[in-house]
C-alpha cells in the first residue's frame, strides 16, 4: 500500500490505513481536491471516508457490492450491445 500512497503523494509514504499523522493526510487529501477542482470536500467528510474504509465489511455489504459490479457490467455490455447495433 505504500508503494501507491508514494507515487500519489512522494512527500510522505506514510499515508495509508495506518497513518500515524492523520491530520496530515487529511489536509493533504484537501490541497489535492482543491488543486482538482473539487470543491465541496471538507476535513469532516474526508474523515468520515477514511473511518470507513478501516472497517471490514459484512457479508451482507460484500453481496451487495458484488450485485452492484455484476449490474454495471451488465449496463456497460448493454450499452456497447446497443452501440455496436448502431454502427
Amino acid at each position: 500500500m505504500k508503494g501507491v500512497w508514494h507515487k500519489m503523494s512522494p512527500v510522505n509514504e506514510n499515508f495509508g490505513t495506518n497513518c500515524d499523522n492523520l491530520d496530515a493526510l487529511i489536509k493533504e487529501i484537501s490541497k489535492i481536491s482543491e488543486e482538482v477542482g473539487l470543491d465541496n470536500v471538507d476535513p469532516v467528510g474526508i474523515t468520515e471516508v477514511l473511518e470507513s474504509h478501516s472497517q471490514p465489511l459484512s457479508n451482507e455489504e460484500l453481496y451487495d457490492l458484488a450485485q452492484q459490479v455484476t449490474e454495471q457490467q451488465n449496463e456497460d455490455e448493454n450499452k456497447e450491445d446497443r452501440g455496436t447495433k448502431e454502427m
